[in-house]
Parts: C-alpha cells; sequence; structure tokens
C-alpha cells in the first residue's frame, strides 16, 4: 500500500492501468460516485474527442502545437506518444494542487506513464492493475466493439507488453464481463483501504499501529 508524503501532502492518485479495452473507464466510472473528495484527473491529449466524452472530464483536448507549449513550459510530469500521432500526457498543476489539498483523483494512464507517476510521486500514487481474464478474451471484447482488424493487431501487441507490467503493481483486479460488479467492489474496496491507511497513519496512535 501507497504511504502518504508531508512534502507534497496527503492526497492520493489512483492510477488504473492495463491494457486498452480492459474496462478501465467503466470501473472508474462505477466508482466515482462511491467517494467524496474523488475526482477524475483529466489527462491531456492530442487526440479526436469520442461521442461520449466531455472536454475536461476524461481529456483536456489540445492541439499538437499546444502539446508541445505545454511540454516546453514543464507542465506535464510526463507524456508519451500511446499511438501513431496520439499523444497523452499528465497535468502538473491539477495533480499537485490536489495532493496539497488531501483530495484524492483516479486516472487511466498507460503502463510507461504511469511508471514515470509513480517515480515523480511514489508516496502519492498507488497502481492498480486491470486485467483481462485472458488476451483471447480481451481481442474477443475488440472485435464486438467492431474495432478494425489494424486497430485490434496494435492494441494487442501493446497489451501483450502491458501485461508483463502487473507484478510492478499495488493491486490487481480481473476485469470479466460477466462478473464487472466484482471487479468493481475489489476497486471500492482497494481505494477504501488506502484511504483507510493513510487516516490510521495520521492518527496520533499512528506509531502504535501496524504499518499499512
Amino acid at each position: 500500500m501507497a504511504s502518504t508524503t508531508h512534502e507534497m501532502g496527503s492526497g492520493l492518485l489512483f492510477i488504473l492501468v492495463g491494457p486498452g479495452g480492459v474496462g478501465k473507464n467503466t470501473l472508474m466510472e462505477a466508482v466515482l460516485p462511491r467517494f467524496d473528495r474523488l475526482g477524475q484527473l483529466a489527462t491531456i491529449t492530442t487526440r479526436a474527442i469520442r461521442p461520449n466524452e466531455q472536454p475536461g472530464v476524461q481529456h483536456v483536448f489540445v492541439t499538437p502545437k499546444a502539446f508541445e507549449q505545454m511540454i516546453a513550459d514543464g507542465e506535464l510530469v510526463e507524456y508519451e506518444e500511446v499511438h501513431p500521432g496520439k499523444y497523452y500526457g499528465v497535468p502538473r498543476r491539477p495533480l499537485e494542487a490536489a495532493f496539497a489539498a488531501g483530495d484524492d483523483l483516479i486516472a487511466d494512464i498507460e503502463v510507461s506513464g504511469a511508471a514515470k507517476v509513480r517515480a515523480a510521486y511514489p508516496e502519492n500514487t498507488v497502481l492498480i492493475f486491470i486485467k483481462p481474464p485472458s488476451l483471447s478474451v480481451l481481442e474477443e471484447r475488440m472485435r464486438a466493439r467492431g474495432e478494425t482488424p489494424e486497430g485490434i493487431a496494435q492494441r494487442m501487441e501493446r497489451a501483450a507488453r502491458e501485461m508483463a507490467y502487473a507484478d510492478q503493481c499495488d493491486y490487481v483486479i480481473v476485469n470479466d464481463d460477466g462478473r464487472s460488479e466484482e471487479a468493481t467492489h475489489q476497486l471500492h474496496a482497494a481505494i477504501a483501504a488506502e484511504r483507510a491507511c493513510r487516516t490510521a497513519q495520521a492518527s496520533p496512535e499512528a506509531a502504535l499501529s501496524p504499518v499499512c
């Protein structure tokens, strides 16, 4: 479990990591209403907005030129070209403001980006790997959603590498389509456990309590 830091504040960032199409955003949307002072961190991207998205909620949508300026100005904790020509980055200011205020955030960040955020804020970051029952099941989900063969091939190539990152995470949750409520319950339990650990550490009796 992650501990908190006095320098950054007591806020936590829960990062959902895992292959594309595994259901990270669905799980995130399910747990967000269940907690006070938990918000979604809107990451920065150059890709086009999708029909089910709202600007500033899941992502902040910017032009490639604006993205390059954010890099130059040091406004991004990390950034990656996740798909050809499509860049994603984690904004520094809202993240550090939440930490300082003691508020928690949750985000879907790809593997290498999540590792860089953990390196930058090791005491405030909780990594939760969302895993499919198998890669074949993940591929079937992509086909069912009508993704192109080229898109599926690209995602599956990444997925094979991404699965190896599960061992680096604080929690691993298997998201099976037929048991999504169980995955939601496990994610809720992980967030609640980390918050309880933070509360325990902040109490006067913390020195007498087991380390989380």
